[in-house]
Protein backbone atom coordinates (compact mmCIF):
# COMPACT_ATOMS: atom_id res chain seq x y z
CA UNK A 1 0.00 0.00 0.00
CA UNK A 2 2.75 2.41 0.91
CA UNK A 3 4.63 2.02 -2.39
CA UNK A 4 1.41 2.79 -4.27
CA UNK A 5 1.34 6.24 -2.64
CA UNK A 6 4.41 7.07 -4.75
CA UNK A 7 2.09 7.20 -7.78
CA UNK A 8 0.43 10.32 -6.37
CA UNK A 9 1.83 13.86 -6.59
CA UNK A 10 1.51 14.28 -2.82
CA UNK A 11 2.79 10.74 -2.17
CA UNK A 12 5.60 11.64 0.24
CA UNK A 13 3.22 13.69 2.38
CA UNK A 14 0.67 10.89 2.30
CA UNK A 15 3.37 8.42 3.35
CA UNK A 16 3.98 10.45 6.51
CA UNK A 17 0.28 10.43 7.33
CA UNK A 18 -0.10 6.73 6.47
CA UNK A 19 2.79 5.67 8.70
CA UNK A 20 1.78 7.96 11.56
CA UNK A 21 -1.75 6.56 11.48
CA UNK A 22 -0.22 3.09 11.65
CA UNK A 23 1.88 3.83 14.72
CA UNK A 24 5.19 4.64 13.04
CA UNK A 25 6.51 8.15 13.60
CA UNK A 26 8.10 9.50 10.44
CA UNK A 27 10.16 12.66 10.83
CA UNK A 28 11.40 14.63 7.84
CA UNK A 29 14.39 16.94 8.30
CA UNK A 30 16.30 19.17 5.93
CA UNK A 31 19.81 18.06 5.03
CA UNK A 32 22.00 18.32 8.11
CA UNK A 33 25.02 20.41 7.11
CA UNK A 34 28.41 18.69 7.19
CA UNK A 35 26.81 15.24 7.37
CA UNK A 36 26.07 12.46 4.93
CA UNK A 37 23.01 11.32 6.83
CA UNK A 38 20.11 10.03 4.72
CA UNK A 39 17.94 8.39 7.34
CA UNK A 40 17.63 6.72 10.70
CA UNK A 41 15.47 4.11 12.37
CA UNK A 42 15.00 3.29 16.02
CA UNK A 43 12.52 2.32 18.70
CA UNK A 44 11.63 4.63 21.57
CA UNK A 45 11.87 3.25 25.11
CA UNK A 46 8.17 2.33 24.95
CA UNK A 47 8.73 0.40 21.70
CA UNK A 48 7.25 3.04 19.39
CA UNK A 49 9.02 2.92 16.01
CA UNK A 50 10.58 6.13 14.72
CA UNK A 51 11.98 6.77 11.27
CA UNK A 52 13.77 9.94 10.25
CA UNK A 53 14.65 10.97 6.72
CA UNK A 54 16.84 13.88 5.75
CA UNK A 55 16.30 15.60 2.47
CA UNK A 56 19.96 15.42 1.52
CA UNK A 57 18.90 14.52 -2.00
CA UNK A 58 15.83 16.23 -3.41
CA UNK A 59 14.72 13.29 -5.56
CA UNK A 60 11.65 11.07 -5.39
CA UNK A 61 13.59 7.88 -6.10
CA UNK A 62 15.84 8.60 -3.14
CA UNK A 63 12.94 9.47 -0.83
CA UNK A 64 11.13 6.20 -1.52
CA UNK A 65 14.24 4.02 -1.32
CA UNK A 66 15.48 5.57 1.94
CA UNK A 67 12.00 5.30 3.44
CA UNK A 68 11.74 1.62 2.58
CA UNK A 69 15.33 0.96 3.67
CA UNK A 70 14.55 2.40 7.10
CA UNK A 71 11.30 0.44 7.28
CA UNK A 72 13.33 -2.68 6.54
CA UNK A 73 15.42 -2.06 9.64
CA UNK A 74 12.23 -1.83 11.70
CA UNK A 75 10.87 -5.05 10.24
CA UNK A 76 14.07 -7.08 10.09
CA UNK A 77 16.42 -5.81 12.76
CA UNK A 78 14.82 -3.74 15.47
CA UNK A 79 11.73 -5.74 16.51
CA UNK A 80 11.80 -5.02 20.27
CA UNK A 81 15.41 -3.94 20.78
CA UNK A 82 15.16 -0.34 21.98
CA UNK A 83 18.93 -0.09 22.41
CA UNK A 84 19.67 -0.56 18.69
CA UNK A 85 19.44 2.17 16.07
CA UNK A 86 20.52 2.65 12.49
CA UNK A 87 21.99 5.86 11.04
CA UNK A 88 22.40 5.81 7.29
CA UNK A 89 24.70 7.20 4.66
CA UNK A 90 23.37 5.20 1.75
CA UNK A 91 26.13 6.41 -0.57
CA UNK A 92 28.78 4.56 1.40
CA UNK A 93 29.37 0.92 0.67
CA UNK A 94 28.72 -1.26 3.66
CA UNK A 95 29.54 -4.91 4.07
CA UNK A 96 27.23 -5.17 7.07
CA UNK A 97 24.67 -7.92 6.68
CA UNK A 98 21.92 -5.69 8.10
CA UNK A 99 22.52 -3.05 5.41
CA UNK A 100 22.49 -5.56 2.57
CA UNK A 101 19.29 -7.10 3.97
CA UNK A 102 17.66 -3.67 4.29
CA UNK A 103 18.64 -2.77 0.71
CA UNK A 104 17.19 -6.03 -0.63
CA UNK A 105 13.97 -5.70 1.42
CA UNK A 106 13.52 -2.13 0.18
CA UNK A 107 14.05 -3.06 -3.46
CA UNK A 108 11.75 -6.08 -3.22
CA UNK A 109 9.05 -4.14 -1.38
CA UNK A 110 9.02 -1.30 -3.88
CA UNK A 111 8.91 -3.66 -6.88
CA UNK A 112 8.20 -7.37 -6.56
CA UNK A 113 11.41 -9.18 -7.60
CA UNK A 114 9.63 -11.51 -10.05
CA UNK A 115 7.93 -8.56 -11.74
CA UNK A 116 11.26 -6.70 -11.92
CA UNK A 117 13.04 -9.75 -13.33
CA UNK A 118 10.47 -10.17 -16.12
CA UNK A 119 10.02 -6.44 -16.80
CA UNK A 120 12.66 -6.32 -19.51
CA UNK A 121 13.82 -2.95 -18.24
CA UNK A 122 17.55 -2.35 -18.68
CA UNK A 123 20.04 0.30 -19.77
CA UNK A 124 18.56 0.17 -23.30
CA UNK A 125 15.06 1.00 -22.07
CA UNK A 126 13.57 4.35 -22.95
CA UNK A 127 11.45 6.76 -20.93
CA UNK A 128 8.21 5.37 -22.35
CA UNK A 129 9.15 1.82 -21.25
CA UNK A 130 9.79 3.00 -17.70
CA UNK A 131 6.67 5.14 -17.56
CA UNK A 132 4.48 2.30 -18.85
CA UNK A 133 5.98 -0.16 -16.36
CA UNK A 134 5.38 2.26 -13.49
CA UNK A 135 1.84 3.06 -14.66
CA UNK A 136 0.98 -0.65 -14.76
CA UNK A 137 2.22 -1.08 -11.18
CA UNK A 138 0.69 2.23 -10.05
CA UNK A 139 4.02 3.49 -8.70
CA UNK A 140 6.10 6.55 -9.47
CA UNK A 141 8.36 6.17 -12.53
CA UNK A 142 11.11 7.53 -10.26
CA UNK A 143 11.29 4.12 -8.55
CA UNK A 144 12.21 1.98 -11.59
CA UNK A 145 14.27 4.85 -13.07
CA UNK A 146 16.29 5.17 -9.86
CA UNK A 147 16.73 1.42 -9.66
CA UNK A 148 17.99 1.26 -13.24
CA UNK A 149 20.38 4.14 -12.58
CA UNK A 150 21.79 2.32 -9.55
CA UNK A 151 22.00 -1.08 -11.28
CA UNK A 152 23.60 0.26 -14.47
CA UNK A 153 25.77 2.91 -12.79
CA UNK A 154 24.48 5.46 -15.32
CA UNK A 155 22.86 8.22 -13.29
CA UNK A 156 22.42 10.57 -16.24
CA UNK A 157 20.42 8.41 -18.65
CA UNK A 158 17.16 8.35 -16.66
CA UNK A 159 17.74 11.55 -14.69
CA UNK A 160 14.56 13.21 -15.99
CA UNK A 161 12.46 10.47 -14.37
CA UNK A 162 13.93 10.31 -10.86
CA UNK A 163 11.90 13.24 -9.59
CA UNK A 164 14.60 15.89 -9.17
CA UNK A 165 13.37 18.83 -7.12
CA UNK A 166 10.08 17.16 -6.14
CA UNK A 167 10.53 16.38 -2.43
CA UNK A 168 11.88 19.36 -0.49
CA UNK A 169 9.12 21.65 -1.70
CA UNK A 170 6.55 19.30 -0.12
CA UNK A 171 8.11 19.50 3.33
CA UNK A 172 10.20 22.64 3.69
CA UNK A 173 8.94 26.18 3.80
CA UNK A 174 10.91 28.68 1.72
CA UNK A 175 13.17 30.84 3.85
Amino acid sequence: ELAKLSYLDQGPLLAVEFLNKNGIHLIIEPHLNHTYLDGASMLLADGTPVLALTLRYDRLDNFWFVLFHELAHLVLHLSNDTSESFLEDLDSKSDKTEEREADRWALDSLINPEIWKTSGLNDKSDYADIKNFARNLRISPSIPAGRLAKETGDYRKFSKLVGNGKVRSLFLQPE
